[in-house]
């Protein structure tokens, strides 16, 4: 049986390791032009572009203003209040991380988009006895002694990855897995963006 572990980080090592193309994925409403969805949301096997509806990271979220800001491709303001709906989030909006996945279903009103709903991507929960450290990761990478997979999507694994790992998006890692690492056998470490 393979052993498979998740490692909740990113080695930064500093190099652009590669770019993509991306072409640019339009909403079907709005704003001619309008970047609804950011190209790394937008992959084959993630989301599709739908009306009124923004995907990508969060940049900043002013309370006071009941303002929030998100990178789809080009950064865009929606407005909330105490009527929006909030999803897989607690807290108060002001508390979630820059960086973080959202998907805002918005109205436009009076030449300004007001957000309907806020759905925060929820981190992953992976089992205390499936972690592993950075120091083990490091060595079993050093050694090669474990497949090292780059979960994310391809857009987040060109910006920057560790060195000689394969990348296998997160929803075609069912499909993909067998090809990769047939011996069952076969140590398997995980890596994505993180604990946020």
């Amino acid at each position: 049986m393979q052993k498979k572990y998740w490692v909740g980080w990113l080695l930064a090592s500093g190099l652009l390791l590669g770019t993509l193309s991306y072409r640019d994925v339009l909403s079907t409403q709005g704003a001619p032009g309008l970047k609804s969805i950011h190209p790394s949301c937008g992959l084959a096997g993630c989301h599709q572009a739908s009306p009124n509806t923004l995907r990508g990271s969060l940049i900043s979220v002013s309370m006071r203003a009941g303002l929030i800001q998100i990178d789809t491709g080009q950064n865009l303001d929606v407005y909330f209040d105490d009527n929006t709906s909030i999803v897989n989030w607690k807290e108060s909006l002001g508390k979630i991380s820059r960086g973080t996945p959202v998907k805002i279903v918005y109205t436009d009103r009076d030449g300004k988009r007001y957000a309907t709903l806020i759905s925060v991507k929820p981190p992953m929960s992976v089992p205390p006895e499936q972690r592993i450290s950075f120091e083990e990761v490091k060595k079993l990478w050093e050694s090669k002694g474990a497949l090292i997979i780059d979960v994310r999507p391809p857009a987040k694994h060109a910006e920057g990855h560790i060195p000689n790992t394969i990348n296998i998006p997160f929803p075609k890692l069912e499909e993909q897995l067998p090809k990769v690492a047939p011996d069952k056998n076969q140590l398997i470490v995980f890596y994505c963006e993180g604990p946020r």
